[in-house]
């Protein structure tokens, strides 16, 4: 007896042992993942102070996009949490933050800071412990060298000072410019690229201004500075290095003076922020024009530019916030995606330090252009450095609002490649610095106002489009070449509604009639929803030479989506027809085609083999008036599902079972006769669409009568009254409940 308690006790013993290993084991992979049952990622930012809207846009930003990915399901059944610190653009503030994150909380990445200053102090402590950070805003090569453990998703200030030079004398014409920058960590490194890079092209610099906006005699300094430039007759150019508030500063001072000279300016320049510091004054206060119109300036993000992916979020989220997206918001929805594409790849649990490991792993692995995450605001891939490598368009001020520039600046990554490099060079459309070569890209602004688009039809697919389109660009453009991809019948565009030449600008506007092919789903019919799409590029310009922009001033666009109300009230569809109007999206793309054509120059070239073209897209999406195609069809079927349930109510014995079989058969054959009929209705198609598991429910429901009311007579034949009189119950039961759960399912489903 005393082995047996002994032999227990160890038993209990191993057992006791046991439990604890798995509730260690178990508490640790918690440790991992939040509470067990989440991922968790850091974003730290000014959420307060100053800068606080900068901040928001960081978080507004991630929080979209772990809202998309968590409506999705999360990561393999996880949701994502996000945890927000605010750093108050703050340095001290900045580490204490830090080392809050990365020593006492589960986040498995940071994505911040926002400043450049802020994000070197961080970074020291994501370092030290090992955590995985990914900045959206900050610029300057500091963030990331010689950090394994930081990555920045937008272009760093060397890069940016350099191709702004190269902008200011190459496209602007300037030959003498004068700097303003910020001493800190931004500031000073864009201002010595730029510097340095003037040197090597000739572009002379006149005098350097450093400011530090902390002291109190800023706004002394801005005027003084202003006195200076108003005392020089030709003053050229102004490169603006500092940060948003103190660049509107300055801006303010110049305009207010009418000093005249051009102004370009870095990311802060060309941030929303930037642009909010003069809505309290609209207009400039002698002169026409808004303060900032004219000013060039470097940016992440320009909403005429973005793709369909780009417009997508735009509307995502005007819809979740209530406002447009800026550049900051855009690039921290592209920060959180790659970290959450690395933390999928990773799969992370257990240690949580190995977890952070991992993901810095993942992250390094976005190393190619063919492993690049596509993201709203370009292909993203980093260097050994960390850094993406992704070109940056220049924007100008138009209205109040940052519009693309006219010339856009594209690097040429594989120069072999280019058949006629020599040829362009001395014609000026390709630029060599540095041994370097970057295409002159001509932006062309194009609007589109749609009158009508009629005749839809899905059988041949196809309908006709009545709209006018315009062209606002600098330089010749030969519009006949332009084609109209989806066109049934060639359109030219040969005889303009309107033209004209602004100085330097050309502007033509036509009218189109047509119609155009489209291929169209019919898997929710007739619940379904199509797009409706208008398709053209140039036949002879590829993206290197021409580049189709929204022309967001021309259309009065708010935020990359047309006003839905705006097109209802000019009844672009029927009002009463099958279709309602959803939205219109109007935006520009790449379509490329995979082919070398042949030339010998790209048979080992591995980047740049593709003939890529800008194309210009408007898609149309409706929505099928499905209130009028169940009054015209499905109420019948209604009427006919009716019909077999009255044939449960018929007896099942002696001649009235015949007239209930007759109506039994008679539905059935009925609803047979109607399915037919309404997939005449439909071209083609090797699938099923919503409407054929209508039809199928409809047999069931008419087939379970038939059979119910078979297996009654046979009960009733065979004398089992109580089996018979169950199952004329359970019929009568079975299809109500039945036909409510197939409602509801479609309900679901569709509404």
């Amino acid at each position: 007896m005393g082995d047996i308690l002994t032999y227990g006790s160890k038993i209990s013993c191993i057992f006791r042992v046991l439990s604890a290993v798995m509730a260690v084991t178990l508490m640790l992979s918690m440790s991992a993942c939040g509470d067990g049952n989440t991922f968790q990622i850091a974003v730290i930012g000014p959420l307060s102070g100053k800068d606080r809207a900068g901040g928001q846009a960081m978080l507004d930003g991630v929080n979209l996009c772990v809202a998309e990915i968590n409506e999705r399901g999360g990561i393999a059944g996880r949701k994502l949490e996000v945890l927000a610190y605010d750093d108050q653009n703050n340095k001290n503030m900045a580490r204490i933050k830090a080392l809050e994150i990365a020593r006492d909380s589960n986040a498995l990445a940071v994505i911040g800071h926002y400043y450049s200053s802020t994000s070197v102090e961080g970074g020291k402590i994501y370092e030290k412990f090992g955590l995985p950070a990914v900045t959206a805003s900050a610029t300057a090569s500091e963030v990331t060298e010689g950090n394994d453990w930081f990555f920045r998703v937008v272009p760093d200030t060397n890069l940016q000072g350099k191709w702004t030079a190269i902008y200011t004398k190459e496209i602007l014409r300037q030959d003498r410019a004068y700097i303003v920058y910020e001493r800190d960590t931004y500031g000073s490194a864009l201002q010595r690229s730029f510097k340095r890079t003037a040197g090597d092209l000739g572009l002379q610099i006149q005098n350097v201004w450093g400011i530090d906006s902390e002291t109190g005699d800023l706004d002394k300094l801005l005027k003084k500075i202003t006195r200076d430039l108003q005392d020089d007759p030709s003053p050229g150019a102004l490169f603006v290095a500092l940060q948003d508030h103190e660049a509107a500063k300055i801006v303010r001072l110049i305009r207010d003076e009418e000093i005249d000279l051009t102004i370009i300016g870095g990311d802060a320049t060309g941030s929303e922020s930037f642009a909010r510091k003069f809505e309290d004054v609209p207009l400039r206060r002698r002169g026409y024009g808004h303060y900032t119109d004219g000013i060039y300036a470097t940016t992440f993000f320009i909403r005429d530019i973005g793709d369909f992916k780009a417009q997508q979020f735009n509307h995502s989220f005007k819809t979740h916030f209530g406002r447009n997206p800026d550049d900051v918001a855009a690039t921290s929805y592209d920060a959180a995606a790659i970290v959450v594409e690395a933390i999928k790849r990773a799969r992370p649990g257990g240690d949580l330090a190995k977890s952070r490991e991992g993901i810095r792993r993942q992250l390094t692995a976005f190393n190619h252009i063919e492993t690049a995450h596509k993201g709203v605001t370009g292909r993203i891939y980093f260097n050994e450095h960390g850094n993406v490598v992704k070109p940056f368009p220049f924007g100008v001020y138009l209205q109040g609002k940052l519009i693309s520039a006219p010339v856009q600046l594209k690097p040429i990554v594989n120069p072999e490649a280019v058949v006629d490099l020599r040829e362009k060079l001395e014609e000026g459309k390709i630029l060599a610095v540095d041994d370097h070569f970057m295409y002159k890209t001509t932006v062309v602004y194009t609007g589109i106002d749609i009158n009508e688009i009629s005749n839809i039809d899905p059988r041949n697919g196809a309908f006709h489009a009545d709209f006018y389109i315009w062209f606002r660009h600098r330089g010749p453009l030969d519009y006949s070449k332009i084609e109209f991809l989806n066109a049934a019948k060639d359109i030219h565009l040969i005889d303009p509604i309107m033209k004209m030449a602004i100085d330097d600008t050309s502007y033509s506007a036509y009218g189109i009639k047509g119609d155009f092919k489209e291929e169209f789903t019919f898997r929710d019919y007739p619940f379904d929803s199509q797009t409706l799409n208008i398709r053209f590029r140039h036949k002879r310009l590829d993206s290197n030479g021409l580049l189709f922009v929204a022309d967001d001033i021309g259309m009065q666009r708010d935020g990359g989506l047309p006003q839905v109300e705006s097109s209802r009230e000019h009844s672009i569809l029927d009002p009463v027809g099958e279709w309602h109007l959803q939205k219109v999206m109007v935006f520009s793309d790449i379509s490329a085609t995979d082919s070398t054509l042949g030339n010998p120059r790209m048979f080992n070239a591995t980047a740049d083999t593709d003939i890529n073209y800008s194309r210009f897209n408007v898609v149309t999406e409706i929505k099928r008036n499905a209130k009028n195609y169940i009054l015209n069809n499905l109420i019948p079927l209604f009427i006919i599902i009716l019909l077999g349930y009255a044939m449960l109510y018929i007896s099942p014995q002696g001649p009235p079972f015949v007239a209930r079989m007759n109506l039994g058969v008679t539905a059935l054959l009925t609803a047979i006769i109607l399915s037919v009929k309404a997939s005449s209705q439909l071209p083609n198609i090797g699938y099923l669409v919503a409407l054929d598991f209508i039809y199928f429910a409809t047999y069931a429901l008419i087939l379970s009568g038939i059979i119910i009311s078979v297996a009654e007579l046979i009960a009733f034949l065979k004398r089992k009254n109580i089996l018979a009189k169950r199952l004329e119950m359970f019929g009568r039961v079975f299809q109500p409940l039945f036909f409510l759960t197939a409602i509801g399912i479609f309900v679901y489903l569709y509404s």
